[in-house]
């Protein structure tokens, strides 16, 4: 990628609300193609990334027939249309979109649709305070921390779409798994992972059927947030925003939500654009 040396520094500026654009720099950065736009003496600056789709099976799946996956981030405006000129004509697009001010300066050139909407979770204050005591009194001895991924695991873990394939990854670069076992078998599960540097993402959490309704979920993300307080790092729990079961046991454990990421797709581009 081009101008990398000057990107990253520039998004780091707000990590966990460009969390989503470092990520795919760092495990796409053959891929994507991106435009920068500096003013050197306002400071002022923009970004515009292009993911091809093949790139990345999630969207591959979620959005067949599109070209390319949009991200931007900037602190004016008014550098929006030099950046959409890196935008290939007649291209099909999804954008993925940190703020809501960056869907609005869009609807301008793009008749735009919201497909899905994730809500971003994070402690307040690297859980400290009132954050930290929500989740440290609640009763885990039941989780099994697990470094490595246990086959029987895999299962559990693909309930929320993971691929065996993506799971294993995660554990050789570094990933746990937290489980609670019933009668001999996984009830609940989930597992973290590095996202970005000091962020680290609470996934895959699932309850088998037969043992939901006794707040193990709860106990499993307790669990994971405090490992990763004592490893010093910052959570990120990511949920579907129709997800209010997930949302309300986030809410429970003091997390509070710092980004909502929103995906559109195009219909087509408005006469501004055209």
């Amino acid at each position: 990628m081009q101008q990398l040396d000057q990107i990253v520094p520039l998004l780091e500026q707000d990590t966990l609300t460009n969390i989503t654009l470092l990520k795919m720099i760092e495990a796409y950065e053959a891929s994507i193609i991106s435009k920068l736009i500096r003013d050197s003496e306002s400071s002022q600056w923009g970004l515009l990334l292009l993911l091809p789709v093949e790139a990345y099976p999630y969207d591959q799946q979620t959005y067949p027939g599109t070209d390319f996956i949009v991200f931007v981030a900037y602190t004016e405006q008014s550098l929006l249309p030099e950046l959409l000129q890196a935008v290939p004509a007649g291209s099909r697009l999804v954008f993925k979109l940190q703020k809501e001010e960056y869907r609005e300066q869009l609807a301008r050139y793009y008749e735009l649709e919201q497909a899905r909407a994730y809500i971003s979770y994070t402690c307040q204050d690297e859980l400290t305070g009132s954050s930290a005591q929500q989740h440290k009194g609640l009763r885990h001895e039941d989780v099994v921390k697990q470094e490595a991924l246990a086959e029987e695991l895999l299962p559990l873990l693909c309930s929320n779409g993971y691929t065996p394939e993506e799971l294993h990854g995660y554990f050789a670069a570094g990933a746990y798994a937290f489980v609670i076992y019933r009668e001999g078998e996984a009830a609940a599960g989930c597992f973290i992972f590095c996202n970005y540097n000091e962020v680290w993402e609470i996934a895959g959490v699932h309850t088998r059927e037969r043992w939901r309704g006794q707040g193990l979920a709860r106990q499993l993300v307790a669990a994971a947030l405090e490992h990763l307080q004592q490893g010093g790092l910052r959570p990120r729990y990511h949920v579907l925003e129709t997800n209010t079961a997930s949302i309300g046991l986030a809410e429970s454990l003091g997390l509070r939500p710092f980004m909502k990421l929103t995906h559109h797709t195009m219909r087509r581009p408005t006469a501004e654009r055209q």
